[in-house]
């Protein structure tokens, strides 16, 4: 079964299945322990982040198939930054997936990450321009 899943494109695969592939089988099955929440947070908001910002993959010397995963690795980092200890991380992803459900709580949400992502992915040579 996985073998079928490594033969799609990079960007097409889940962050799960992505960190699987990078650790192993056994490593990267542990992480299941995250929650499904965690890894559907992860694949939604990366996915997300691709659209919103699309052409910032030559800008960042990236390829089209490195950039998908850049940004899962981004919204992991990002997620875990916003609790304090990693036995929270579970109980905070399932309320945030039900809180993104509220339009305007959403909408403050992503002014959040895309602050996060703009200064994550800053180009330092570029001294007057963040990213699109």
């Amino acid at each position: 079964m996985l073998e079928k899943k490594s033969n799609s494109r990079p960007a097409n695969r889940s962050f799960h299945e992505n960190l699987i592939k990078r650790l192993g089988p056994y490593e990267g099955r542990a992480l299941e322990a995250l929650g499904q929440d965690f890894f559907y947070l992860v694949d939604h908001l990366s996915a997300d982040l691709h659209k919103n910002h699309s052409k910032d993959a030559p800008l960042l010397d990236l390829s089209e198939s490195e950039f998908p995963w850049e940004l899962q690795v981004f919204t992991n980092q990002f997620l875990r930054e916003c609790v304090k200890s990693r036995g929270e991380l579970t109980k905070f992803c399932f309320g945030l997936r039900k809180k993104l459900e509220e339009e305007e709580f959403r909408k403050e949400f992503w002014k959040i990450l895309d602050a996060a992502y703009q200064q994550h992915f800053y180009i330092t040579d570029s001294k007057k321009h963040f990213l699109i």
